[in-house]
């Protein structure tokens, strides 16, 4: 019983109760009865900072994070950038959650990339991109998958900015448009 409440604690310090009610079944084991999920719920992952969050929960926060990045720019609302931001730090957490031999973990690896650069941080991208290569036990396929999206990524804006790229390599193209995210237009000029 004890169990229940910890770990019941720990998930409503960060967010909101009711994500976390599910229907549980009385049950009794050689400690006494306990409460456990009748959906058969994979274990909570622990968060670098010390929380308990379930991958169940993460995968909803993911799916309404893409959902309303995509919303803003099917309306047209910008800036879209925070948007993904939050998509590729919700990605990269389940990431860490699964590991790189689920299915799962993979496809949180290639969005927390995907989301980072449709962010227009191509640093975090980069960074991620590395880290997930760097890992020994990372399969070959999704070591291909993170090369490709980031050459797609390169080739769409050379093919964007066609001028610039005969005369700049991609990376030099990738830091003015941070900076230019950061500062505005008029930090370029500094």
């Amino acid at each position: 019983m004890r169990l229940v409440a910890l770990i019941e604690a720990a998930l409503s310090h960060d967010s909101p109760r009711s994500l976390h009610r599910s229907p549980r079944a009385p049950m009794s084991t050689s400690d006494g009865p306990v409460l456990w999920d009748s959906k058969n719920r994979p274990p909570p992952s622990v968060s670098p900072r010390g929380s308990l969050v379930e991958t169940d929960t993460l995968n909803t926060l993911v799916s309404g994070a893409i959902w309303r990045a995509e919303q803003l720019e099917v309306h047209g609302i910008r800036p879209t950038s925070q948007a993904w931001a939050e998509v590729s730090s919700l990605e990269e957490e389940l990431a860490k959650a699964l590991r790189v031999s689920e299915a799962e973990g993979r496809i949180a690896r290639r969005g927390a990339v995907r989301a980072a650069l449709k962010a227009g941080d191509y640093t975090r991208a980069h960074t991620l991109a590395e880290g997930y290569l760097a890992d020994e036990t990372a399969p070959k396929s999704l070591k291909i998958a993170l090369r490709e999206i980031l050459e797609g990524d390169a080739q769409a804006m050379a093919s964007r900015f066609r001028y610039a790229s005969k005369h700049h390599s991609w990376r030099e193209a990738q830091d003015l448009a941070r900076r230019f995210r950061e500062a505005g237009a008029f930090g370029l000029a500094a």
